[in-house]
């Protein structure tokens, strides 16, 4: 694999379960997934002007344009997206990952159900360590729809959002590869809602995560970089999976070594604010 940005993390940040990473032992087993979409300033000037107009299918339904973008809920809503105020240890979490791509392919409108759901042990039983889940429908954007709101997306029911917000206390944050986490039963509400559920309770959302290959439903770290965005409602999130290989049954770890660095790094107290970068 390329020494990229994510193997120079690999190599300063991950150890294999057991014992921690030395420079000179065979990190091949550690595979590194990319999992983001891009955004630009000019789109999400684009989505503030329609939230301004008040244009309210455009945050119940989802745009493929804008990225993957990180919220706790929409805008308008009892509490206002703060990236700041998630604890680190939850934006380094297990990632757990729900292939429904077969159900998706036949029902382009799918409404994921608790019943059929709670077949994954994830959501079954509580994981007991910080946990993402990632919702995989495999849905894909043509090109006349990137730069559009759509609303023929696959979803979670109601009932299964309330259900990981009041039951699975260590599932921090729900991600998925469509646009958006709302349903067909959830779209035209405006309180009984999955961005409304599950931000009440603290769990971030993620959407349009880039899922480009077979990734292991176990066994992977994520690690979420948000921007710290201020009073924002969609904020460009990298999403990043260090995943075991198929070859063997490890899961990843953080660990973190001894170091004679006694440099003080500077402390970012200022957050960037959306509307100054805007205007």
């Amino acid at each position: 694999m390329e020494r990229s940005i994510f193997y120079i993390l690999l190599n300063l940040f991950l150890a294999a379960t057991k014992k921690p990473y030395h420079e000179d032992e065979d990190i091949s087993f550690i595979k590194v997934y990319d999992l983001s979409k891009p955004t630009n300033w000019k789109d999400i000037n684009n989505y503030y002007g329609a939230i301004e107009k008040y244009w309210k299918i455009c945050i119940n339904c989802g745009i493929p344009g804008l990225g993957t973008g990180l919220h706790l809920e929409h805008l308008g809503s009892t509490g206002s997206m703060q990236p700041a105020v998630i604890p680190s240890e939850y934006l380094v979490t297990r990632l757990s990952i729900i292939d429904v791509s077969y159900l998706a392919k036949s029902n382009p409108s799918l409404v994921l159900s608790l019943d059929v759901a709670l077949q994954w042990p994830v959501l079954k039983y509580d994981p007991l360590e910080p946990t993402l889940v990632l919702f995989k429908f495999g849905w894909s954007a043509s090109n006349q729809l990137k730069r559009r709101c759509v609303c023929k997306i696959p979803g979670l029911s109601y009932e299964l959002a309330d259900f990981i917000a009041s039951n699975l206390s260590h599932v921090v944050g729900v991600a998925t590869d469509a646009p958006t986490l709302e349903s067909d039963q959830t779209r035209e509400l405006t309180k009984h809602t999955v961005s409304n559920v599950l931000g009440r309770s603290g769990v971030y959302m993620i959407e349009n995560v880039h899922i480009n290959g077979r990734i292991p439903e176990r066994g992977c770290l994520s690690i979420t970089m948000p921007l710290m965005m201020i009073e924002a409602s969609y904020v460009p999130t990298r999403l990043t999976a260090f995943c075991p290989t198929q070859k063997t049954d490890y899961q990843v770890n953080l660990a973190l070594t001894k170091t004679s660095d006694t440099r003080k790094t500077t402390s970012r107290v200022n957050q960037v604010n959306l509307y100054e970068i805007l205007n």
